[in-house]
């Protein structure tokens, strides 16, 4: 299950001592140096100085390119990267009581979102009790990985991120739903461990119902390659047939074949599409994924 930690102590690190240890500690892809720098994320989040330096620092320099290149939300603030990691401070508000403002604040803080990561992530609480979060895990190798289906959920905890306590959330394992604080706000400190061969899929979970509620984009560049299989499912003519059938065959990305099936379905309503990649696909998840879809076409199991 998801890992927690804690200090009893006061002792603290600076932040440049800090990047130092952790410089030595990570190995890239190492899941365990992570967790080997449980201790030294307390010692920083015991430390109520460094972040104010580096706020103040930056309000003097030119507010107009401050965390320019962030392609995170604006709760998040990059502190520091490497090749191998990069940590982040996160902010965590209690809900206001105008209601379009609250609203806005569960959709920007993702409050009451149960979701999985593919990346490994450390978190210490850095300032008052923390948000709540409700944890599950899953497997998952056993799911295909299309919204609505079914999943075996395992409720592990509900706890906090407070003070002098540490959280590690496993890969593509551990889900998490965070609420807003009760009484103040609160701030996280992140270490985030870089991958080149991180899962590409991350969920939304409806936990009630134990289902995948809908498939997660990254930001940046990822988000441009689906929106455009998207598009085509609109503006089309041959040669975009003949080139999703291409993608839905030979890409390297299982989803991106998927997503390609999908919009080659929704141009054609062919059950020929799920057919083909049944034949000749040659990803067992994409090929699930045929089943499925030609399952619910037909109305009923294919053997």
């Amino acid at each position: 299950m998801a890992l927690s930690f804690s200090i009893q102590s006061d002792e603290e690190i600076t932040f440049e001592d800090f990047i130092k240890t952790v410089t030595n500690k990570i190995k890239k892809k190492d899941e365990a140096s992570l967790l080997s720098c449980s201790d030294v994320l307390l010692k920083l989040a015991n430390n109520k100085q460094f972040f104010l330096d580096f706020l103040n620092t930056n309000l003097m320099g030119d507010v107009n390119k401050f965390q320019l290149h962030n392609q995170y939300s604006e709760q998040s603030y990059i502190l520091h990267e490497t090749p191998e990691y990069f940590v982040r401070l996160t902010y965590w508000p209690i809900l206001s009581s105008n209601k379009s403002i609250r609203d806005a604040q569960n959709k920007l803080f993702s409050y009451g979102f149960a979701h999985d990561h593919n990346f490994s992530l450390l978190t210490a609480g850095y300032k008052g009790k923390g948000y709540k979060t409700d944890l599950w895990e899953y497997d998952y190798d056993k799911v295909i990985g299309y919204a609505g289906e079914p999943v075996d959920l395992r409720f592990l905890e509900s706890t906090y991120l407070s003070e002098k306590k540490a959280l590690y959330f496993r890969p593509s394992k551990d889900i998490h739903c965070q609420f807003p604080p009760e009484e103040e706000d609160a701030l996280a400190i992140n270490i985030i461990l870089r991958s080149d061969d991180k899962r590409e899929r991350q969920y939304a979970f409806d936990t009630e119902a134990k289902k995948i509620k809908s498939l997660i984009y990254e930001g940046g560049n990822n988000i441009g390659k689906f929106s455009i299989l998207n598009l085509a499912q609109f503006i089309h003519n041959d040669r975009t047939v003949d080139l999703l059938e291409q993608l839905s065959n030979n890409h390297e990305d299982g989803l991106i074949r998927q997503e390609s099936l999908d919009a080659l379905y929704k141009i054609t309503s062919s059950e020929e599409v799920w057919k083909e990649a049944l034949k000749k696909n040659t990803d067992p998840r994409v090929r699930a994924y045929a089943r499925m879809g030609l399952e619910m076409n037909l109305g009923r199991d294919v053997v």
